[in-house]
């Protein structure tokens, strides 16, 4: 087989392409349905299939990791936690290891909860993903918040 000057060969190279567009999608499907507002709550039953049965969720600083399907599905079912957020996410950056993957992003969330009122957070997610059964998973996802304001409030 050909290989190229990265030394791969092209069956490698569409691989990898591959790979690199369903980790995109599957990080674009979870903001998806990560995003809540009044006609379309959070559902845990959507956004557990998008991880490992042992994943690791944790939002930082807000708490501990949550571990495994069952937890993140309870604080996805949690209408009240978030009853309005939106996810911009940007500057995907992702290594593929075979069966195995990292990627990070830097994110904006607007989001809205009744403790705190409208509020913009700004930060970065840290993934990790694992193939399982010919489908990448998410098997660890830490966001880290970098910046938080008040909606119409100054950094």
């Amino acid at each position: 087989m050909a290989q190229d000057s990265t030394g791969l060969t092209i069956e490698q190279r569409l691989q990898r392409m591959e790979d690199l567009a369903e980790i995109t999608r599957l990080k674009t499907r979870y903001t998806e349905l990560a995003d809540s507002h009044a006609g379309k709550p959070h559902s845990g039953d959507e956004i557990v299939h998008l991880f490992t049965e042992d994943a690791v969720w944790h939002i930082v600083p807000t708490g501990p990791p949550l571990i495994g399907r069952a937890a993140i599905r309870e604080r996805f079912d949690d209408a009240t936690l978030f009853p309005f957020s939106y996810h911009l996410i940007g500057n995907p950056w992702i290594e593929v290891d075979g069966d195995r993957a990292k990627g990070r992003w830097h994110v904006v969330v607007a989001f809205r909860m009744d403790a705190t009122g409208p509020m913009w957070v700004t930060g970065y997610y840290e993934d990790e993903f694992v193939r399982e059964d010919g489908m990448w998973k998410i098997s660890s996802l830490v966001c880290t918040a970098s910046g938080a304001a008040p909606f119409g409030q100054s950094w």
